[in-house]
């Protein structure tokens, strides 16, 4: 490799990395919002790179390569950042928004620093790990052997696992408290007034009024009301039974299907263009981002808390090197596969962690799944010729669709220098955070943001985005309001591709 070269992509990818830092601490902006610029603008930035190419002693023609490097480079230490605004400032990325929760958690318990030293560890295990695969990755996946085919033959059963997982993942549900009835008669002596502890399997006894209500009968007491399963005679009752305390897990996982095929609907719809005053657009740009912006960016910056902080401690966090890897292999599937995100990747691992007992091992593991995501898809573009993230199109387009083995190196070593500078800077400014967030105004920055959002739509796809931006900012406040995640939103991707590897996507896209 040209010594020079490699000193020009380092260069570059020092420049991509510093604006990744940027897009990442920035609450509700997406690294691709930095690659839409970049590529609606590559006439102007080739021939600016070319001549930097030739002021650093390399050819013009590799200013498409080095221009890779800066890309790759910014996703990588924006992978590090996005973690800032999630904890401190209320507003999470989608690729993060599992993290919040326990981050959260430890902020409010003066670990803010902690957590986000977690997240430095898991994204530099994570981004190192994945390097390290990618290498021998490449000549198993590609050639000599050519197994890439082999793999993506499975892409159908991974989304429709990742479609089932999304499900299965609403676990909880109000608990409910039920009355499994051995014994009711009529009683007039007074209704119990001590309020009883349901326990499952516990006895009771307990007097109120019986009604019926819809389909269920009601046990009514000055302290609360009970449904009761079995017969009580209506009117002033003594029950005689034993609790039942049930999840009603059903309802939340209606709620969750109902959720991913609106936002798959949704997506398809804006995938296909279908969009009224289409011919209003702006600069014609991927609809994708009013599309991801309103359904994960705008409704947290909307409902962010600006709630006090209590001083936050300097303590240092031990390394998570076991879950951190855990979080690289299932960047490897985010990395490869089409539609999977990295929130549905630590969801396909995350069963191995419980996050109420090591919120800093999830931390480390959700992070580790965001940079190693970006690696793998460098080898996803490089051995399939695919490019499986906003970023990744990006480069795609700037190589011209194909990435040869001898520039291969060049991007995973732009992958480095971002891994370095994001892990740097996270440590830095997570420092400064913890010192400042209590000082911070979090609902001025959010409205300064939402503002800038507004304006980038507008620019980049006129009318049809602001109209895709609202849509999808209503349908990203749905979740929050029926008590499940907002992770099922990503249907908005999965569903049509799931529809593309049916090979049936035209047809649906004809039926809207």
């Amino acid at each position: 490799m040209d010594p020079s070269l490699l000193s020009a992509a380092i260069l570059f990818s020092l420049l991509g990395a510093v604006l990744g830092c940027g897009t990442g601490a920035a609450p509700g902006i997406h690294v691709n919002t930095l690659c839409l610029l970049l590529t609606s603008s590559l006439g102007a930035l080739l021939p600016a790179a070319a001549s930097a190419a030739i002021w650093l002693g390399v050819s013009g023609d590799d200013a498409p390569i080095l221009l890779a490097c800066l890309i790759v480079s910014a996703a990588a230490s924006h992978s590090f950042l996005d973690f800032l605004p999630s904890v401190f400032l209320g507003a999470p990325d989608e690729g993060d928004s599992l993290s919040t929760l326990p981050g959260h958690r430890l902020l409010l318990q003066g670990r803010g620093r902690e957590a986000v030293e977690h997240a430095a560890s898991g994204a530099l295990v994570g981004g190192a790990l994945a390097v390290a695969l990618c290498v021998p990755l490449y000549f198993v996946l590609g050639p000599p052997l050519n197994l890439h085919p082999v793999v993506d033959s499975l892409s159908l059963a991974v989304v429709m696992m990742a479609l089932a997982l999304l499900v299965l993942s609403e676990r909880g549900g109000e608990v409910v408290a039920e009355i499994m009835v051995r014994k009711a008669v009529r009683s007039a002596r007074p209704l119990s007034l001590a309020r009883p502890v349901p326990v499952h399997g516990e006895p009771v006894v307990i007097r109120g009024r019986v009604v019926r209500e819809r389909c269920s009968t009601v046990l009514i007491t000055p302290t609360g009301r009970w449904r009761l399963r079995g017969y009580a005679p209506r009117g002033e009752v003594a029950v005689d039974g034993v609790w039942a305390l049930r999840t009603h897990r059903a309802q939340k996982r209606m709620a969750a299907i109902a959720l991913i095929l609106l936002s798959g609907l949704l997506g398809l719809v804006v995938m296909d263009r279908r969009l009224p005053l289409d011919d209003l657009a702006g600069l014609d740009l991927s609809p994708m981002f009013p599309l991801l912006t309103g359904l994960f960016g705008v409704p947290t910056l909307l409902s962010s808390s600006s709630a006090s902080l209590p001083p936050q401690q300097d303590a240092g966090a031990r390394p998570r090197m076991g879950l951190s890897s855990l979080g690289a292999l299932a960047g490897a599937a985010v990395g490869w596969f089409p539609g999977i995100s990295s929130t549905t990747g630590v969801i396909l691992v995350s069963h191995f962690v419980r996050k109420g007992n090591d919120a800093g091992g999830f931390i480390a593991m959700v992070s580790a799944v965001g940079t190693a995501s970006a690696v793998f898809g460098i080898l996803a573009l490089a051995v399939a010729h695919k490019g499986r993230s906003g970023a990744l199109l990006a480069v795609k387009d700037v190589l011209g669709g194909t990435l040869p083995f001898e520039q291969f190196p060049l991007l995973l070593a732009g992958v480095l220098v971002g891994c370095a500078v994001g892990n740097g800077a996270l440590l830095w400014l997570g420092a400064w955070f913890a010192r400042s967030a209590s000082r911070i105004d979090a609902p001025r920055l959010n409205r300064a943001i939402l503002l800038l959002l507004l304006l980038l739509t507008v620019a980049f796809n006129g009318v049809p985005g602001v109209l895709v931006l609202v849509a999808s900012t209503i349908l990203g406040m749905v979740p929050p309001a029926m008590g499940v995640g907002r992770v099922h939103l990503t249907g908005c991707l999965l569903v049509p591709v799931l529809l593309f590897l049916l090979d049936i996507r035209d047809v649906a896209s004809a039926a809207l």
